[in-house]
């Protein structure tokens, strides 16, 4: 008898609810973005993705990607760090990964994973290709974001991450093709088969964290939400219950999913302001900002000097440095998962900035001297303070040459939602990516004109050269 034949998945399928139905219908309905949490948040993430993703465009898998793309097709849409005028899908690819670029990308708990740089990347580009106006533009968003955090709340999302995959890429490739369905005007039907479509074309390896293969995964979700509607618009087939069925997207990904709690979830804006989104301060991984906190407040607080530090020892809560693979960083990607570098640019430069990323930083002798004296452990009871913990947590001890230990606790890092950074912060950080950029715009009309993308009448980005 084939396995396949009255298995209990087959006959859960048939009475379950089923997601991509709820997704195509929440896709098609009405979407209030007028909201002005909503919209104050659309602006937010815009500008600081625009920002993150300018800033990279020397980056070298930035640059790699474009020399190997060769010229570009024609198109509507922009390529936000070169100006230059493509088709959406390329666009898509290359905003995706030049914002993933330099890892300086927003955050959210839901899904373990960066929501901007796909959904932002893929229909803003969609949202030109059509002619879109800004209004149009920012329900796509939401549409885009409220869609990837219900798949998220449907999924065991650690145990996925665990298991190797990129859930940036993972889930965030069926928002954006939700978002993008909706600025194509695609029936019910059409959007169930861009979904079906996405989801096989979902991936990505958390093996590749560290290499430029992990700023690409982005761009590929971004790139190909854009390309399963497309092809579902042409009248592409695809399972129209991709995700729900028994071989589908669940199955693969994560067994037993709860699909009543992302059909749930499909309502309003609600998962949108629930989910929320950190806003990074630190151009490296997520999971070192407490790290990066904690050393930095001990360096300020105690008056350390890097020179007299014999060791160092930081303790992560348990699953802490899952992402953080590389504890003998040589490059600057590398040192971006590696809380031992990140440790070690706090103590020497009393900064964690863009210019902390070089290799020439990481590859400095005094970084690789403190790198080596750094260990770590994790604890589901914290050394230090209280044994209650909420997410997360990052206990960081510097030993002395004196023989004097110092010890400091950081369980809410600065960006997160609880702990937001400042409108003065969010500024300073748009206009030193600016200016990173070398491109030679005038920061602060950039960000005006970008604010006021969502009133704009046309979806473009702003010519505001210096």
């Amino acid at each position: 008898m084939s396995l396949l034949t009255n298995t209990p998945a087959a006959t859960r399928h048939q009475d379950a609810p089923r997601l991509s139905p709820a997704i195509a219908a929440y896709a098609l309905g009405p979407i209030e973005a007028g909201d002005p949490a909503v919209a104050d948040l659309a602006r937010r993430t815009l500008l600081d993705q625009f920002g993150v993703t300018v800033a990279a465009r020397e980056e070298e898998p930035v640059r790699i990607l474009c020399h190997t793309l060769g010229p570009l097709p024609e198109g509507r849409s922009t390529v936000w760090f070169s100006g230059a005028k493509t088709d959406a899908a390329t666009a898509a690819l290359l905003n995706g990964t030049a914002g993933h670029a330099l890892d300086f990308d927003d955050v959210t708990d839901v899904t373990m994973g960066h929501p901007s740089v796909v959904l932002w990347p893929a229909v803003f580009a969609a949202a030109e290709e059509v002619g879109a106006d800004g209004a149009a533009l920012a329900q796509a968003w939401v549409t885009a974001f409220v869609v990837h955090a219900a798949v998220a709340r449907a999924m065991d999302v650690p145990t996925h991450y665990s298991a190797g995959w990129h859930s940036t890429a993972t889930i965030g490739i069926l928002g954006a093709t939700a978002g993008v369905a909706r600025l194509h005007g695609l029936s019910e039907d059409a959007t169930r088969r861009a979904i079906g479509l996405a989801a096989s074309m979902a991936g990505g390896s958390r093996q590749n964290f560290g290499t430029m293969t992990k700023p690409l995964h982005p761009g590929l979700a971004a790139r190909d939400a854009v390309f399963a509607v497309r092809l579902a618009a042409a009248g592409f087939t695809a399972d129209t219950d991709e995700l729900d069925s028994p071989l589908g997207y669940f199955s693969r990904f994560s067994p037993g999913a709860d699909v009543e709690a992302a059909i749930g979830a499909l309502s309003g804006t609600s998962a949108l302001l629930e989910s929320g989104i950190n806003v990074k301060k630190y151009p490296c991984c997520y999971n070192t900002h407490r790290t990066a906190d904690a050393t930095l407040d001990l360096r300020v607080r105690d008056g350390i000097d890097p020179a007299e530090v014999s060791a160092v020892h930081v303790t992560l809560e348990p699953l802490g440095f899952q992402p953080l693979i590389h504890h003998r960083p040589q490059t600057g990607l590398e040192g971006k998962f590696s809380v031992e570098y990140v440790i070690a640019a706090a103590l020497l430069d009393g900064a964690v900035t863009l210019e902390s990323f070089t290799d020439a930083a990481v590859r400095r002798p005094q970084a690789q001297q403190l790198i080596e004296g750094v260990t770590w452990a994790v604890a589901e009871v914290p050394p230090v303070g209280d044994q209650h913990w909420e997410q997360a947590y990052s206990v960081v001890e510097v030993t002395t040459v004196d023989g004097a230990v110092h010890r400091f606790r950081t369980d809410v890092p600065r960006g997160d939602t609880r702990a937001p950074l400042t409108e003065a912060e969010l500024t300073a950080k748009f206009e030193s990516c600016v200016s990173f950029s070398g491109l030679g715009w005038d920061a602060a009309a950039l960000r005006e004109q970008l604010w006021r993308l969502p009133e704009a009448a046309a979806v473009d980005v702003p010519a505001t050269r210096s």
